[in-house]
């Protein structure tokens, strides 16, 4: 089927390109597509492409007036839809490639076993009948009776026997096997050979048996690292140690042992060995490999294992605390001191022994437990500095920064709680500590500190900081005259808009519940749906949802005798640089110069734009 073209019939039409490509081809997986395109000027360049990325130029070729595109033995991959491109124009095709199916190779035929020779495995097959038209090999896999999992062994290319070793498999065990053919168009069903055989890995020693030296009464650990799972024996002076047991001895009264083999490690642990076992000879053995190694008994002075150097510790209140000492010989006496004062263990203060750690237990620290502590033994000593304290307080509220608008004469109240009754609290102004007064009240119930100014004044404003340990809560107060309701806008705001947008006029005042009047061209304005009047704590708004060009027109939101006022400019669309310079408020407003720069006189929380 390789080999085969499928060429395009194409289509004559007016224009930079003459005969044009059909709507669909449809070419059968592995034959060679040609696509062709006859342009009206000769010698002209056009672009190949598939789905939008240019196709190579080695699959292209022009002469005179046709251009042709070649795509050889095409897979799926090359589907997809073709354009040829000059200019403006181009030209498209969608290039559908049908799948050939295959059968998968059939299996191999004879297959037979043969355990002859010694930890080996001979395995005969033959070739499928009838044999595969593509190129094909034969892939053959273990199993290891028990297991269910099949691993695979060999990828051979011929027919025939193949022996396989002990030195194939991870681990002593009886395996079974089984073979299959595999070409380009799939694989063919398993053929298992009868029957299992015995086999057996050679090991090689990766790590080998060291010498170990130990102190009189320390366990002794010997290991090695084979290259494969294999049982071995343990020998000591010679002597076969049996690992049936879980825990064995040499004889009765003597050296007790522990044999244990985790994957590729075999350990022997020797406990507790005494001077007298000084020298011994151990040794492993398994099929191929034999190794040995000696063991020592030393006595040495004891010594201090941990800490080498002073450790300083700092605990809270009714914390648990626990010292550490270890001693390089076990369960060797030592002596704890507090302040040179030796110790003696009480309901308070736990000593214990544990091989050779010494341990000193305070389970609740009080903060009379701080000091000096030291564990003594046979001149040498390590060296504890406890510090206890009480837990630090936390202050639970507030977690943000308040900020606080009154007006004058007006009672302020700063609350502050922390986690704590007993925890000491200070407040600041402006970064000085403040003091109670006539004009200020500190106040405490339980967790609970309040900061009163009974009739705050504009001077009392300012930073206010409330210190509970090493945290700190933070405050704003601005304290505003009431002779001006009205804190935003300052000056006359200008607004221009498109028809149908949105535009919002905002007012802010000094205070929430203060009311206010909005005014159209000096006529007090109605609620409606084009027209929607909102008050959000101390902000008033006027929204115009689909501003139409009637509602240009001088807005103002007035209280008692003080106004806000907005001009308002709606157009069918915004007008050039040119035609706004013949009206000089719709220039200002244009720019902006003066809505922006309101914006830093307030903090985050109070932040309104004039119109949106």
């Amino acid at each position: 089927m390789r080999g085969r073209v499928r060429t395009v019939a194409n289509v004559t039409v007016k224009g930079p390109i003459l005969k044009r490509l059909p709507r669909k081809l449809d070419v059968l997986e592995g034959e060679n597509a040609v696509l062709l395109v006859e342009t009206q000027e000769a010698g002209v360049e056009g672009r190949w492409s598939r789905d939008g990325e240019d196709l190579p130029t080695t699959c292209q070729s022009s002469s005179g007036h046709m251009h042709a595109l070649v795509l050889p033995g095409v897979t799926r991959e090359d589907a997809g839809e073709v354009t040829f491109s000059l200019g403006n124009s181009r030209t498209t095709t969608l290039l559908r490639v049908k799948c050939v199916k295959h059968s998968p190779p059939g299996p191999p035929v004879l297959a037979e076993m043969f355990k002859g020779h010694k930890n080996t495995v001979l395995l005969t097959w033959k070739p499928p009948d009838p044999a595969p038209e593509t190129p094909f090999i034969y892939r053959l896999e273990r199993q290891e009776v028990g297991s269910e999992d099949w691993i695979q062994c060999f990828s051979i290319e011929k027919a025939g026997a193949v022996e396989v070793p002990g030195d194939c498999v991870p681990s002593e065990g009886d395996y079974r096997f089984r073979v299959c053919t595999v070409s380009e168009h799939g694989r063919s069903p398993h053929v298992v050979f009868h029957g299992s055989a015995h086999l057996v890995p050679t090991a090689r020693l990766v790590a080998g048996l060291e010498d170990v030296q130990v102190y009189d009464g320390e366990d002794a650990v010997f290991s090695l690292d084979l290259s494969t799972i294999i049982q071995g024996t343990w020998f000591l002076n010679g002597e076969e140690l049996k690992s049936h047991e879980p825990e064995g001895q040499v004889e009765p009264g003597a050296l007790r042992y522990l044999i244990e083999q985790k994957g590729l490690q075999h350990r022997l642990l020797l406990r507790a060995v005494q001077h007298q076992h000084s020298g011994a000879l151990v040794g492993f053995s398994c099929p191929g490999v034999q190794d040995s190694a000696a063991l020592t008994i030393q006595e040495s002075p004891v010594h201090i294992l941990s800490p080498q150097d002073k450790v300083a510790l700092t605990f809270t209140t009714s914390e648990r605390v626990v010292l550490t000492c270890e001693l390089s010989r076990v369960d060797f006496p030592a002596r704890w001191y507090k302040d040179g004062q030796e110790l003696e263990p009480s309901e308070s203060l736990v000593v214990k022994m544990e091989g050779r750690k010494h341990r000193l237990i305070l389970p609740a620290a009080e903060v009379q437990d701080s000091g000096e502590f030291e564990c003594r033994t046979e001149g040498v000593s390590a060296f504890f500095s406890v510090t206890v304290r009480d837990p630090p307080v936390h202050i639970l509220d507030p977690q943000e920064h308040v900020f606080v608008h009154a007006i004058t004469s007006e009672c302020v109240m700063l609350t502050c709680e922390v986690d704590r009754e007993d925890a000491p609290v200070r407040w600041y102004k402006d970064g000085q500590e403040v003091e109670e007064s006539d004009f200020v009240v500190l106040e405490k119930e339980g967790p609970h500190h309040r900061l009163v100014l009974p009739a705050a004044q504009p001077p009392d404003g300012g930073e206010f900081q409330c210190v509970a340990g090493d945290e700190r809560a933070y405050f704003t107060v601005t304290i505003t005259d009431v002779s001006s309701w009205i804190v935003y806008p300052s000056g006359k705001v200008y607004v221009a808009a498109v028809r149908l947008e949105r535009v919002v006029l905002t007012c802010e005042l000094c205070r929430p519940w203060a009311e206010v009047r909005w005014t159209k061209d000096g006529e007090e304005v109605v609620e409606s749906p084009a027209l929607l009047l909102q008050k959000e704590d101390t902000v008033r708004r006027l929204v115009l949802p689909a501003v139409q060009l009637e509602d240009s027109g001088e807005y103002l939101c007035e209280i008692d005798d003080e106004s806000a006022s907005f001009t308002v400019t709606v157009t069918e669309s915004y007008q050039s640089q040119d035609s706004s310079n013949n009206n000089p408020e719709l220039c200002v407003l244009l720019k902006k110069p003066k809505t922006r720069r309101l914006w830093s006189r307030f903090p985050p929380w109070r932040r309104t734009a004039g119109a949106e």
